[in-house]
């Protein structure tokens, strides 16, 4: 008999087990079609399919990497991909020819198999490890990825290598007495925070748009938002947060002088020319507006001027919640213009939650000032 040190490991033993051995008295798992099982399909680029019972035939057993389970609750699956797909990401895009970026590749859960980032040798033996992982052979799969480690130490390869123990630390963890499976997983965070997990997110998205490199930091994050009745009494509010936290005592607001009509893509102007003149404040990472690709665009025409601000700027638009980027495009005649990008992330992605709060805050700042001006107006 084999204790075994985690709950994750227990699920799936269990459903290797039954399948393995197919017990006389267990059917509750034997013959339930409700039940799932989680097919490796047998590609070049493998995908995972969520099959029930009745679906299966041999044929699929006959023409796929391998079939793992039943298991009894498909709620326990869903959360037990979200977890192993962070230590082993795959791609189950079906088309791979069109080379479009899938949306998981931006959070970091798609190897990069829909783009051509990994070649069809190295995502197989991902697959494969996966595989070892989810039939509760860890014992074999840490053996092996020591190993690795070692060989490409040994070659100097140090980067590759770390990747390798940072997938035996998380291994190790899931996998410990202490751990167990949580019903509100939207990422599995082992280890970081979630301010940490929105901002790695963040850098990845914009990496992989060319507006920032791999290990560019977003310490200082600003957003502006404006709030005016008719352009009467009109305010621009900056909000600042750090490592994605808010900083109140780095809170700003503009007071509009030059206009006195509604105008909020010059508004926003305005603000961001007199924000430029303040280099003691610090230099921001990220310049976020709350609006549309219009306030983007008119904002990006006036940040532009000032190359000691030269950083990223992204809005966030309202219903449904969306991020939209702005880069600068060259055209066959080498023509260079600027260009917009809307991101429809899910909506409990951290990076989305992160930059909704940031707009959100600025709002609310905004509205406070704007309303202590026309109170200080009606006074008068």
């Amino acid at each position: 008999m084999e204790i075994l040190q985690s709950e994750l490991q227990a699920l799936l033993i269990e459903a290797e087990l039954i399948r393995a051995h197919q017990p006389f008295y267990n059917s509750l798992l034997k013959d339930d079609k409700s039940k799932l099982y989680l097919l490796f399909t047998k590609e070049d680029y493998p995908r995972i399919l969520r099959l029930r019972k009745t679906d299966l035939t041999k044929k699929h057993y006959r023409d796929s990497l391998a079939v793992l389970g039943p298991f009894a609750s498909s709620y326990k699956v869903n959360e037990l991909l979200k977890i192993v797909r962070v230590i082993f990401p795959w791609c189950n895009k079906k088309n791979k020819n069109d080379n479009r970026a899938c949306l998981y590749y931006h959070l970091e859960l798609c190897p990069g198999a829909c783009c051509k980032k990994i070649s069809p040798q190295v995502y197989q033996e991902n697959i494969k490890q996966l595989i070892l992982l989810l039939r509760g052979k860890n014992k074999s799969l840490l053996k092996e990825l020591y190993q690795k480690m070692k060989n490409l130490a040994k070659a100097e390869r140090f980067e590759e290598a770390q990747k390798i123990k940072n997938k035996i630390d998380l291994i190790k963890e899931v996998t410990e007495e202490q751990y167990h499976l949580q019903p509100d997983l939207i990422l599995p965070n082992f280890t970081r925070k979630k301010q940490e997990e929105a901002l790695i997110h963040l850098r990845h998205i914009m990496h992989q748009e060319g507006l920032v490199d791999l290990k560019y930091r977003f310490h200082r994050i600003e957003a502006y938002d404006v709030s005016n009745i008719q352009g009467q009494q009109a305010t621009v509010s900056m909000v600042c947060f750090i490592d994605g936290f808010p900083e109140s005592k780095e809170y700003k607001f503009f007071k509009i002088r030059q206009l006195d009509t509604p105008n909020d893509y010059a508004m926003l102007q305005e603000a961001i020319l007199r924000r430029q003149k303040h280099s003691e404040w610090g230099r921001p990472d990220l310049i976020v507006i709350d609006g549309g690709k219009g306030q983007l665009r008119s904002v990006n025409r006036v940040w532009r001027q000032n190359q000691f601000f030269n950083c990223p700027i992204a809005s966030v638009v309202k219903n449904p919640d969306r991020l939209i980027l702005i880069n600068q495009k060259v055209d066959k005649k080498n023509k260079q213009s600027w260009q917009t990008l809307e991101l429809n992330l899910p909506k409990n992605h951290p990076t989305l939650h992160l930059l909704s709060h940031l707009r959100d805050e600025a709002h609310r700042f905004a509205k406070k000032q704007h309303t202590r001006l026309r109170e200080q107006n009606l006074l008068q």
